[in-house]
């Protein structure tokens, strides 16, 4: 019980505890934190034999194992300062022995002069007077020797005071005012002290965070002491209370009544007793074997819908998913009550959980085969279709699951009519309370990902992950069902005031009016022309990371072209990740920043459910998406067709991609064999407008010494551990093989007689520097380079521009002096008149939750909401309106977006 308690402090104010607590829980001695338990447990068994023996054996005898027990535990061990028998702590369980042994001695007559008055009193003052001299003064030059060995756990100060204080006990007792020999609250004060003093929650919160100053004072010093003590006592105090009261309920007086052990003979029984257990519960031990069967199933089968069989599947599955199989058998379990207790019927129940696994079973691992892509929510909306659904699954899939549903059913009717009295009927009040139990408990699903609530709490002890930039590798992690459960709790986006249908018609028709109005300045349209978005993965400038130098620069072609073209810093939302969020704000020209917390991926969260996607790509005739890798990451198959790509080139489609160089050792396709694909596309287009969408590979992580035979960098600062140094110089040598290809690519672009608009960023930094450079530097650990170059006019219109990657659209269609369309006129007016919006950097350390809307000014410092002026809160909270209409609301302005210039 002390260990549930730990639980409930550890959620309560610490907002955390361990999957672990629930097995200490029902076997606590069997783990490390209650070494001291497990050795009293022991000799508490052994006790009796113990006593019994020595109650047997001579007055004379009894005194030589005193004096002999005195000199080699207590004596020998303070002269030479060295303990005897391997004891080096209060836990050992030879120690605890020898510590029983003591009190059997004393009991039988030994160690009298322990009650004496004078005795105690002499100890006591004698020591205090010791240890305080020690405490003021150090009056020896090897402290070691005597302080040292003064306050060790086998000197003999500290076993005279635990005598003293030993026989001051005896007399407490003996006063009838106590009548402690009857009352049992002594021994559960005492085992709760313990035991809360080991609880992994305590001791971790204590290392982590509870640590006394240096330098005090020995006042402050004392003074601190007796705090922390007087309130453990009273901690203490009042668990035994609650605990003692507790204790009287009847369900608790016949757990501690029907527990099998109570002396040391009933050891022996212990082979009968697990079996008698066993024949008990087998009922339920059968629903928990089937939960872990089946969960490790699942797990099993979605990593077999993308690679081949290896016995390392098996092993990782144990190896890194333990604490989601377990959490998945609990579901399972609580699945089957609910259903037994609405039907009072054991084998229906148990056969029909069973049915709805290998339901999920087999519907996980098509899913996965056909889109690459575990059940999600979503597609639930499906079950209106499955009509249609059926005629893409092979007629053999269709069969076997009928035949396998006639199997359970006619075995559950025949194992209900021949074993059906084998297990209880619950009375009607009994399974009331179960069933709203269990509902309450699957409610908790839709709350998940809300920080700090309780079921977040629980996914947490039970190391879940999210997974939500990779769905598929997340229900091989977590299982199919803790990954759907994931993806319930997902609020898109905060309602904004006064969304309406009337409020967004009148800013449509507000916009309408802006786009004849930049129109009016501008002369071209799309036709004829390319647009090209290039995220450069991981790519950023060393020589911005802080505190940290690289010489000579590894950039030096984009160095010099920043100066002649548009350019500036993007702000990313992500460190070290979060590709895809970029993609989906340069897309889409929607900030992530408006988004709710636990909407953190778009791709795999929200895209799919959007029955209307506007994005760029919807301005052009020729839309063709490059990525030289294999497109499981973010759903980008689904994601780009729901944008309305015409081609998407990956590694394994059918478009096939030509240039695959990499360069040394690297996994990775070059950033030259990528320009030279989009170059070769490029110049694929005859007539139309063509939008190509380009995310390269050569700079992801890790950095590992790809480049041997590379140039080498001078890389000097304290950004970065002496142990990612060879990545830092891997990374760096990398983005110098971009830089040349760069080169390359642009001239080649100059070639072109087709005019050419080319928006060009790192999409994140990678993640190689210290972590405390994070709290020092957010902003500029989230800022990476970006320029907008025309192959034909050159513009210049600014250098070092902040913008956020939903810009880039606007400024794409500025830089070719091109036409927009009103939802542009809106993306541009944004751009222009409103500091760039991003995730909070402080929150957003890594792509994992959405650190909330943050405004960030063109000298990279934060600007508070209340500190824009009237027209900026009203152009901000127009462009929150579409946003939120177009991802969450009615979709009034969908087809307003998707408008193509005129």
């Amino acid at each position: 019980m002390t260990v549930a308690t730990s639980v409930i402090i550890g959620i309560v104010f610490f907002h955390r505890f361990s999957a672990k607590d629930l097995w200490l829980m029902f076997v606590p001695i069997s783990h490390a934190d209650f070494p001291f338990a497990a050795s009293m447990l022991i000799w508490y068994s052994l006790g009796p034999i113990l006593a019994q023996g020595l109650a047997h054996i001579s007055q004379a005898a009894r005194h030589t194992l005193a004096f002999l027990l005195t000199w080699f535990t207590l004596i020998i061990p303070f002269i030479f300062a060295k303990s005897v028998w391997g004891i080096s702590d209060a836990n050992n369980i030879v120690w605890v022995g020898v510590l029983y042994v003591f009190g059997i001695l004393i009991a039988n007559g030994e160690y009298k002069w322990i009650t004496r008055r004078w005795a105690v009193s002499t100890i006591v003052i004698g020591l205090g007077v010791a240890a305080i001299i020690l405490r003021f003064s150090s009056i020896t030059a090897t402290p070691n020797l005597l302080s040292g060995r003064f306050f060790s756990i086998h000197s003999l100060n500290v076993a005279l005071i635990s005598f003293a204080i030993f026989g001051v006990l005896i007399q407490i007792s003996r006063i009838s005012f106590f009548n402690l020999n009857k009352a049992h609250w002594p021994n559960w004060f005492a085992m709760i002290a313990y035991f809360v003093s080991c609880l992994p929650i305590v001791t971790s919160f204590l290392n982590e965070s509870f640590f006394i100053k240096e330098n005090l004072s020995s006042l402050e010093w004392l003074l601190l002491i007796v705090i922390y003590l007087v309130v453990f006592i009273v901690l203490v105090t009042c668990l035994t209370a609650i605990f003692a009261i507790i204790s009287r309920f009847k369900i608790f007086k016949r757990l501690i009544d029907d527990f099998p052990i109570k002396k040391f003979s009933d050891f022996t029984q212990l082979p009968q007793l697990f079996q008698k257990k066993i024949r008990d519960n087998w009922r339920i031990l059968l629903v928990i074997c089937n939960g872990v069967l089946f969960t490790f199933v699942q797990m099993f089968i979605s990593s077999l819908a993308t690679t081949s069989f290896s016995i390392e599947i098996v092993k990782n599955i144990f190896k890194t998913s333990s604490g989601p199989i377990l959490l998945s058998t609990i579901i399972f379990t609580c699945f089957f009550w609910l259903l037994y207790s609405l039907i009072n019927r054991f084998w229906p129940a148990l056969l029909f959980t069973i049915g709805v696994s290998i339901f999920i079973t087999v519907a996980e691992f098509l899913k996965i085969s056909l889109r690459d892509e575990p059940i999600l929510p979503a597609d639930l909306s499906m079950v209106t279709a499955l009509s249609e659904i059926a005629k893409m699954i092979s007629p053999v899939i269709i069969v076997a699951a009928s035949l396998l549903i006639i199997i359970l059913v006619t075995a559950s009717l025949i194992l209900q009519k021949h074993l059906g009295g084998m297990y209880p009927q619950y009375a009607w009040k009994k399974r009331g309370l179960i069933i709203v139990l269990m509902l309450i408990f699957f409610t908790g699903g839709f709350w998940v990902n809300h920080e700090n609530s309780l079921p977040y709490i629980v996914f947490k002890a039970f190391n879940v992950s999210s997974w939500f930039y990779d769905q598929t590798t997340g229900a091989k992690m977590n299982g199919p069902i803790l990954q759907f459960i994931n993806n319930l709790d997902v609020k898109i986006m905060d309602r904004p005031a006064g969304y309406s249908r009337v409020k967004i018609q009148s800013i449509m028709a507000k916009y309408d009016c802006q786009a004849k109005v930049i129109n009016r300045k501008r002369t071209n349209s799309l036709s004829n022309q390319t647009i090209i978005f290039v995220l450069s993965e991981s790519f950023s400038n060393p020589n911005r990371i802080p505190e940290m130098k690289v010489t000579p620069n590894p950039i030096p072609y984009l160095s010099n072209l920043e100066k002649t073209t548009d350019s500036g810093l993007m702000l990313s939302s992500g460190y070290g990740g979060g590709t895809a969020n970029m993609e989906w704000q340069a897309l889409t020209g929607l900030s992530i920043s408006n988004l709710s917390p636990t909407l953190p991926t778009p791709y795999t969260q929200l895209v799919h459910q959007q029955k209307t996607a506007p994005a760029f790509t919807n301005l052009f005739d020729s839309k063709i998406a490059i990525h030289p890798f294999n497109a499981s990451l973010y759903n980008r198959k689904q994601v780009f067709k729901k944008f309305g790509f015409n081609r998407f080139y990956y590694e394994g489609s059918k478009y096939k991609i030509s240039y695959k160089k990499r360069l040394g050792t690297s996994p990775y396709v070059s950033d030259d064999s990528a320009y030279k694909q989009t170059m070769k596309i490029v110049n694929q287009a005859q007539s139309g407008s063509q939008f190509i969408q380009l995310s390269t590979m050569q700079n992801h992580m890790p950095y590992t010494n790809y480049y041997k035979n590379g140039k080498k960098f001078k890389i000097t600062g304290s950004a970065f551990d002496s142990a990612n140094a060879s990545s830092v110089q891997t990374y760096t040598q990398g983005i110098y093989y971009t830089d040349r290809a760069l080169k390359e690519f642009i001239l080649e672009l100059d070639k072109l007689d087709r005019p050419v608009t080319v928006v060009w960023y790192g999409d994140h930094l990678a993640s190689l520097y210290k972590s405390n450079l994070m709290n020092k530097y957010p902003i500029q650990l989230h800022e990476t380079d970006y320029f907008i170059y025309n192959n034909k006019n050159h513009k210049l219109s600014y250098t070092n521009r902040l913008v956020s990657p939903y810009s880039f659209s606007a400024l794409a269609l500025d830089n070719a002096n091109s036409k927009i369309t009103p939802y542009y006129a809106l993306i541009t007016k944004v751009t222009e008149d409103l500091p760039a919006m991003t995730t909070n950097p402080s929150t957003s350390q890594i792509n994992a939750v959405n650190g909330g809307n943050v405004f960030v000014g063109q000298n990279s410092k934060l600007i508070k909401y209340k500190a824009l002026t009237k027209k900026q809160k009203v152009l901000y909270h127009d462009y929150q309106l579409i946003q939120y209409d177009i991802v969450a609301g009615k979709q009034y302005s969908t087809k307003w977006a998707e408008q193509k210039i005129k």
